[in-house]
């Protein structure tokens, strides 16, 4: 009778990790691939990093952006950042975009305005929407970690949603007794996801 519990437990142990995201987007009916020339990435907002794991994730970013469209002109989001902290906007921008989370209607003066300082055509923002961790437990459920990342880009001319599109990465322990996968992970696979279907 003991060997029954010990079968188990090898089965559990041997069972599969599982990694995947699903994707929803929006493309503005006008915009035409190839009219954007220049392009600033920032750093995903509400992101529980480690400074490493940021730079990582930019990095990534704008490494698939630049394969994408290689004669892009792509301003980083260390960059980014620097410029609109020289020009005394960081605050201004921080304010926008929670406007523009919670209204969905982009302030089209402080928008032209950041795109103005920076020199670019369009804003591409990230943001984490929604978290969900939970380890796994004997007989339960594997270790789960659900990401929602949303990526917006803005043309900063016209003041207006060019492109918006939201991804879950999931990744599960391959274990029932194994903890939640680090967030980093799932959202790796989120940002892969979104990137994927970036209309450059």
């Amino acid at each position: 009778m003991r060997s029954l519990p010990v079968a188990c437990l090898a089965f559990v142990a041997t069972a599969c990790a599982t990694s995947r995201a699903t994707i929803n987007s929006y493309v503005d009916p006008n915009y035409s691939k190839g009219s954007i020339h220049s392009l600033a990435v920032f750093p995903i907002r509400n992101g529980r990093f480690a400074p490493s794991e940021a730079q990582q994730i930019n990095r990534e970013m704008s490494q698939a952006i630049h394969e994408r469209a290689p004669t892009l002109r792509l301003m980083s989001s260390a960059e980014a950042i620097r410029i609109l902290s020289d020009s005394g906007l960081a605050d201004r921008w921080a304010v926008f975009l929670d406007n523009y989370v919670s209204s969905g209607v982009p302030d089209a003066n402080a928008l032209r305005r950041v795109g103005q300082v920076l020199g670019v055509d369009a804003i591409l923002q990230g943001e984490i929407v929604n978290v969900f961790q939970q380890d796994g437990s004997y007989g339960g459920n594997k270790g789960t970690t659900r990401v929602t990342v949303r990526l917006t880009m803005l043309d900063a001319h016209a003041a207006k949603l060019l492109w918006e599109a939201s991804s879950d990465g999931l990744r599960t322990s391959a274990t029932t007794i194994g903890a939640a996968p680090p967030i980093i992970e799932a959202v790796e696979l989120a940002v892969h996801s979104l990137l994927n279907a970036l209309p450059l």
